[in-house]
């Protein structure tokens, strides 16, 4: 086997270089949007109607479930807004401020409303694990970002990833889960990914919240 990448950042980059060059889309690498970073996470460009401010409240993962429980023209106390949020009150409370403070939400006689007219725009977001050799690690990871991301590929040098095509083609494709093998000059989808339907909308948000931080970011640092 002939050696290709001496350490998967190089990997990593390579692909990037080679396999998003002509695709229009935002990616952020070691996207935290679980316990342990995706390594490379894509989406289709968009722009959603919210300051940066309001991106970074929403990139919290309380703040974000409290705003899609708010509905513009339907009130909702807030025993109602924060029950079965999964956070402590206090937590809740914090979380409520942030949005409060920066006109995501209102508050009339302690009824909560949303302040901004918002529905998630059709994007699709891609997950790629990239491992030199270690596919049992690879794979565990590719299934749990199932939960997080649209697509969840796996990424390893081109002449590793046609082995694990051979071995590995069947529970792959029964899993749902990509494989791209990648050399220096170019980036092969050897199987796609399955489309996933079962991304909470909360995740859904914090990952375009995030992508579109990182779009403004780069904006400002052309300009």
């Amino acid at each position: 086997m002939n050696k290709i990448f001496n350490y998967e950042k190089d990997l990593v980059e390579n692909f990037k270089k080679t396999y998003f060059n002509k695709k229009s889309c935002i990616l952020i690498d070691e996207m935290p949007i679980r316990w342990g970073n995706i390594d490379v996470v894509s989406i289709t460009n968009t722009v959603l109607p919210f300051t940066e401010a309001q991106l970074s409240v929403l990139s919290n993962p309380t703040s974000a479930k409290l705003f899609l429980k708010t509905k513009k023209n339907r009130p909702i106390t807030e025993k109602s807004l924060i029950k079965n949020i999964g956070a402590s009150e206090s937590t809740c409370k914090i979380a409520l401020r942030n949005l409060l403070k920066n006109n995501l939400i209102v508050r009339k006689d302690n009824i909560y409303y949303r302040a901004i007219d918002f529905t998630f725009p059709k994007v699709i977001i891609s997950g790629y694990e990239a491992k030199l050799t270690d596919y049992n690690k690879v794979f565990f990871q590719s299934c749990l970002n199932k939960n997080y991301v649209d697509l969840s590929y796996m990424v390893f040098p081109l002449d590793v990833a046609n082995k694990i095509f051979e071995q590995h083609k069947d529970i792959l494709s029964k899993s749902g889960i990509g494989l791209i093998g990648t050399s220096l000059n170019k980036s092969i989808t050897l199987l796609k990914a399955q489309k996933q339907n079962d991304v909470k909308d909360y995740l859904r948000l914090i990952n375009l919240a995030q992508s579109q931080m990182i779009s403004l970011t780069n904006e400002v640092a052309l300009s």
